[in-house]
């Protein structure tokens, strides 16, 4: 993994906010809470000076929050990259968004090729989680939330219209069914602290899609915006495409196969899907029990629930569904660990388990290096 700065030729505003300016906020702060702490040791709760102490001491917080925002900028150009599949990438964060108390779909359309691309996974990470956050908000009555990854050659003039080169490039379309925004919000949705619905949100900054333009743009990306009122957004993230391969598995560098070795049930109703995740299984060092069925499931699990770390659960079967037998098997044990494999949609019947408490979810297809990292992941909750 190569360490390196990259610079954004275009001067933007974040090379006008140093770091040292927000070092200086942040040490400032920390002695004005050090006094105000001071006094209110001395101070008895019922003093009526009390409780303006306590709003001192909060108002100081949300500063020292605000400063770190800030600090963030300092570390903008700080790079860390390597070749990796863009559909690794937005798997992984899919797979790990809470859509606990939100009536959303998520819909993940993958390309069925990897998609290389040199980038530093961590960054763009955080540029999808500002852009989905901003998604979610704009539907607080629910809807549906797409993401599809695809290659496309730009040429020419559209090329010239991005300020890009010719050439091949990923994809990465965040859609969602939204409020959507008005021709003057969209002019100026990436302008730093700026918040079109700061009264609804106080707590946003308005520097969530000015840091995900600057970290797109550092990796020679654009992101182009579609939006309208009451229809929804659309976000596409635009980078340059470094290779395509049939090689379905590859990794961040560092990422290795993590190996265990719990008791395993995995329940779907395919034979081949079954025989797969069994091998799979095996491989990275667990024993399987396999079952085509959830009534199967729920009398293996009865037999032997002492024995069965984990239950992987197929969401679509065709006698009961993947709900069903979540349920009957919690009513056996409450605390169980399910870990739940699933096609492109996470819909209210997928929501419901995870209100419900099963463990997580893992999108189909999947590579063995992503899948060794789930197991991992659900059985040390």
């Amino acid at each position: 993994m190569e360490h390196i700065q990259l610079k954004n030729e275009t001067p933007n505003a974040m090379e006008a906010i140093t770091g040292e300016i927000a070092h200086d906020f942040n040490k400032l702060l920390a002695a004005i809470k050090s006094r105000a702490s001071l006094m209110m040791n001395s101070v008895k709760p019922s003093d009526p000076h009390y409780e303006h102490i306590i709003e001192i001491i909060r108002c100081i917080d949300k500063g020292s929050e605000f400063a770190n925002h800030l600090l963030a900028f300092e570390k903008i150009d700080e790079y860390y990259t390597s070749s990796i599949d863009a559909n690794r990438l937005v798997r992984k964060a899919m797979e790990n968004l809470d859509f606990r108390g939100k009536r959303i779909v998520l819909d993940v359309d993958l390309d069925s090729k990897p998609l290389i691309i040199e980038a530093d996974p961590d960054k763009l990470n955080q540029v999808f989680i500002n852009i989905i956050d901003n998604a979610l908000q704009a539907m607080p009555e629910g809807g549906k939330l797409s993401v599809v990854t695809e290659s496309s050659a730009i040429l020419n003039g559209a090329a010239r219209s991005y300020g890009l080169n010719t050439g091949f490039f990923v994809k990465i379309t965040i859609t969602d069914t939204g409020i959507g925004m008005e021709k003057d919000v969209l002019e100026h949705i990436f302008t730093p602290f700026y918040s079109a619905d700061h009264e609804c949100h106080p707590e946003k900054k308005g520097l969530g899609l000015t840091f995900a333009r600057g970290i797109v743009q550092n990796h020679n990306g654009v992101i182009d915006v579609w939006s309208s009122p009451k229809t929804g957004s659309s976000f596409s993230i635009i980078l340059p495409l470094k290779e395509t391969t049939d090689n379905i598995d590859i990794p961040v560098e560092e990422e290795k196969l993590i190996l265990g070795n719990e008791s395993i049930l995995l329940v779907g109703d395919e034979e081949r899907i079954l025989t797969v995740g069994r091998e799979i299984c095996k491989a990275l060092g667990y024993s399987v029990i396999t079952v085509a069925s959830g009534e199967e499931a729920i009398k293996i699990y009865k037999e032997q629930k002492e024995e069965i770390n984990l239950v992987i659960l197929d969401m679509c079967m065709l006698e009961m569904n993947g709900l069903e037998i979540f349920l009957e098997l919690k009513k056996l044990n409450p605390d169980i660990k399910v870990l739940l494999s699933t096609g492109h949609s996470i819909d209210e019947k997928v929501q419901e388990m995870l209100r419900q408490g099963c463990k997580g979810y893992i999108l189909k297809p999947y590579s063995v290096i992503d899948f060794s990292h789930k197991l991992r992941e659900v059985l040390q909750v």
